[in-house]
């Protein structure tokens, strides 16, 4: 198997964790399982990016990563329960 195909598999995974992390947020019972998979197709995606043999910037990549995770966790430890559908919405 190639690079590039592996590369392209690993994004189609990630579109499915995506579609069923939207599926489970569409009910309260099952939304924390759905931002967890969602999340995790974040974060697979973000790493097979990295993985491409054209990238560069990572000293720009970085650095917004982590200012983005630090105001985001920042944020949903401040924001009420109730207000959390319009804050996952924003992200």
């Amino acid at each position: 198997m190639s690079a590039d195909l592996a590369i392209q598999a690993s994004y189609f995974v990630t579109a499915v964790l995506f579609i069923m992390g939207l599926k489970r947020m569409s009910s309260p019972v099952t939304a924390r399982s759905g931002i967890l998979w969602a999340g995790a197709g974040m974060a697979v995606a973000t790493a097979i990016t990295f993985l491409y043999p054209s990238m560069t910037n990572y000293g720009l990549i970085v650095p917004a990563m982590l200012i983005g995770s630090v105001l985001a966790w920042w944020s949903g430890k401040r924001v009420a329960m109730t207000n959390m559908p319009q804050m996952i919405a924003l992200y």
